[in-house]
């Protein structure tokens, strides 16, 4: 590469760095309003039957985008000894199968869940644990809050991938 090659592409790239940089953030902003529109309702069922969740269906301009609200979610590891680890055992120890907490967790260090993703471990928890109570008192346990306002944390999804023109 020239010297005057190597300042052209240095400069555009400096550009090009700049302008994703504003692109981005004006991509959150947008998001955002889309999620408090998504929020306001009304609210359709997911898709996939088998996911925790709800969206809604904006429309504009004979296009719709999906805003989903999709399952909270769940803390992958605990630590030994700790207050949620002994809460969880409580739960599973009161229900009619046994080792049903080394079905769901391994230890590591910590305890983390055998499912990497959230919705297969909930799909493994609902098919190991017998009861529903027990099954949605281990859920419970498991949704990962804030540590400031303890408010259960979820995510939220701008579907670009899905936009589609609305059916006539």
């Amino acid at each position: 590469m020239t010297p005057e090659q190597i300042a052209a592409d240095i400069a555009r790239g400096e550009f090009l760095k700049n302008r994703i940089a504003q692109d981005t953030k004006e991509l959150k902003l947008i998001e955002k309003r889309l999620e408090e529109a998504g929020l306001a309702g009304p609210h359709v069922p997911l898709e996939d039957a088998a996911r925790e969740g709800k969206q809604r269906l904006l429309e504009a301009n004979g296009r719709i985008l999906p805003v989903r609200f999709e399952s909270d979610l769940l803390i992958g590891s605990f630590t030994h000894g700790s207050q949620l680890h002994e809460d969880i055992k409580l739960v599973l120890d009161t229900e009619p199968a046994p080792d049903l907490f080394d079905k769901l967790f391994k230890e590591v260090h910590c305890f983390e869940r055998r499912q990497d993703d959230g919705q297969k471990f909930r799909l493994q928890a609902k098919k190991t644990i017998p009861t529903e109570q027990g099954y949605h008192a281990l859920i419970h346990l498991l949704k990962s809050r804030d540590k400031k306002t303890g408010i259960v944390k979820s995510k939220t999804v701008i579907a670009w991938d899905q936009l589609t023109d609305a059916k006539a």
